[in-house]
């Protein structure tokens, strides 16, 4: 009798302690710390650390927003975990990961890979079986809540794909020198999103807000934005495209992982762009060609070239009108100006305004693009516009690149599939590197 009473006590005594500690979880966000990288100037990156395995590596990566999975090389990154495990590649966890209606997955191939430690036939594997396998381990992570400067290891281990060297440097090669792999953000059931809201029982969204120097540190929510903020986002929905992009024929479903917007027109200093077809602001839904997605990791906006061409040239014609002078254009722009005469403001040059005109619950909403986010210095003497032509046969109509991000708090949450987003904080004279986050 006394041991039921005693197991009994345990029991109750566990039950609190674990509302206790998922209480203080959803009142948290889990945060990643993420920087500016220049490589020069007219091209740059942004980056995050991850803390991972037994004794913890240090891995830099890419922020990848609309990718499926979190990855790193495995062979040249000092990793070596005690605590690494594999997926089985005969396992219905391993068929869910790989699609639909898969009762179990194929299987990975050590013999015609770059050797690395835990390396096993039986794990995983990921597309062709020779780029690397599902796995898991723990994480280090740090919170928002009043423990925030300690790292503590993630309640359970968590999913990325542990990747060959060789694949990376032959079909990865957009990764930036330093880093090795990418903090993958999409949307699927593997993503980092959804493993660490179910792990800490947050909101099953995620934020970020990109500083636009070097000097500062920017942050990754995985929870949601600061509560002190999130009142104030301006949201509109998130599209989904059914089709996927060649890009993620490594990781195979079905829709695509990428993020996009519904923008329904494009304004420069408030006068609507005309001349071009609107209809490529629509996703087709037979083959996924169209629309408007975001991406940190292309630094600049990418526009169908006829939008393109219409965009530079209202652009040019309003700058005129405030005397700002154009100049011969600098690669991979196409509309430069010189400095002289331009007036600057805490949200950059003062150069004409471009609008976004996006989806709204009741009615259409702005995202305002301001001098900061659509100007780059390329010279002390001369800005270009940071919008890029991508051709007649781009995939995606409009891809956001990170300029048009920086210094601006974007929320993704992946229940209510809406995304929130303030438009430029510096006209609100803080920014991305402000005490605040």
């Amino acid at each position: 009798m006394a041991y039921s009473s005693s197991y009994f006590l345990i029991t109750i005594l566990s039950t609190l302690l674990f509302i206790i500690s998922s209480s203080q979880y959803s009142e948290a966000a889990i945060v990643f710390p993420l920087t500016k990288n220049i490589i020069n100037s007219t091209s740059h990156y942004y980056s995050t650390k991850i803390q991972v395995g037994t004794p913890s590596t240090t891995i830099n990566l890419l922020l990848e927003i609309g990718v499926q999975l979190t990855s790193f090389t495995c062979d040249d990154t000092g990793y070596d975990s005690s605590t690494y495990r594999f997926v089985n590649c005969n396992t219905k966890k391993c068929g869910r990961f790989l699609g639909p209606n898969q009762s179990s997955g194929g299987c990975l191939q050590c013999d015609f890979l770059k050797p690395w430690p835990h390396c096993s036939n039986q794990t995983c594997a990921l597309s062709f079986g020779v780029i690397g396998g599902l796995s898991e381990d723990f994480f280090k992570l740090k919170t928002t809540s009043s423990s925030s400067n300690l790292l503590q290891n993630s309640p359970r281990r968590l999913p990325f794909a542990c990747l060959t060297s060789d694949f990376t440097n032959s079909f990865m090669n957009r990764l930036p020198l330093g880093t090795k792999g990418s903090l993958g953000l999409g949307k699927n059931p593997f993503s980092l999103v959804a493993e660490l809201s179910s792990a800490f029982n947050l909101p099953k969204k995620y934020a970020f807000c990109i500083p636009s120097n070097t000097e500062s540190t920017g942050n990754v929510f995985i929870g949601g934005a600061p509560h002190n903020l999130s009142a104030n986002l301006v949201r509109t929905p998130l599209l989904i495209n059914p089709i996927s992009s060649f890009y993620e024929l490594v990781l195979p479903y079905t829709t695509s992982e990428e993020y996009f917007i519904g923008v329904k027109s494009i304004k420069i200093d408030n006068k609507r762009v005309v001349n071009f077809d609107t209809s490529l602001l629509s996703i087709n839904a037979t083959d996924g060609v169209g629309g408007t997605t975001l991406s940190s990791s292309v630094p600049y906006a990418v526009l169908h070239s006829s939008i393109y061409k219409a965009v530079v040239s209202d652009f040019v014609d309003m700058a005129a009108t405030r005397n700002i002078t154009r100049v011969a254009a600098v690669k991979p722009f196409g509309a430069c100006f010189s400095t002289e005469g331009v007036r600057w403001t805490r949200a950059g040059p003062r150069v004409p305004t471009i609008d976004l005109e996006l989806e709204g619950k009741n009615k259409s909403v702005n995202w305002r693009i301001h001098g900061a986010n659509s100007m780059v210095g390329v010279n002390k003497n001369v800005i270009c516009l940071g919008f890029v032509d991508g051709g007649l046969e781009p995939r995606t109509s409009i891809v956001i690149g990170g300029i048009q991000l920086e210094d601006n708090l974007l929320e993704f949450d992946l229940t209510t599939s809406t995304l929130g987003f303030t438009s430029s904080l510096l006209v609100k004279d803080t920014s991305c590197s402000n005490s605040q986050f």
